[in-house]
């Protein structure tokens, strides 16, 4: 099922529970320099154009009207962190 959303969209009806456990930042690792211009120069391109920036998928689990990610968290913080910055 493809169920395709907007962040904010997403965050109206699903708050988000990052758990304390987290591994590294991947676009941040030394040698990924890169990783990290390609995918700022995507956001930025996504933001300038308003087209549609796939990130893939978020998965994890529902508990007391949270979603826990066990995947996506780093896509869930850079989307977090992009508003926070805008």
């Amino acid at each position: 099922m493809n169920n395709n959303t907007t962040f904010w969209n997403y965050l109206k009806n699903n708050p988000i529970e990052i758990p304390i456990i987290q591994r590294d930042y991947a676009q941040g690792r030394l040698g990924k320099e890169n990783l990290r211009k390609n995918f700022l120069t995507d956001l930025k391109k996504a933001l300038d154009t308003g087209k549609m920036m796939k990130l893939d998928f978020v998965y994890g689990s529902s508990e007391n009207e949270r979603l826990n990610p066990l995947d996506g968290q780093q896509r869930l913080t850079t989307l977090w962190l992009l508003h926070w910055y805008i």
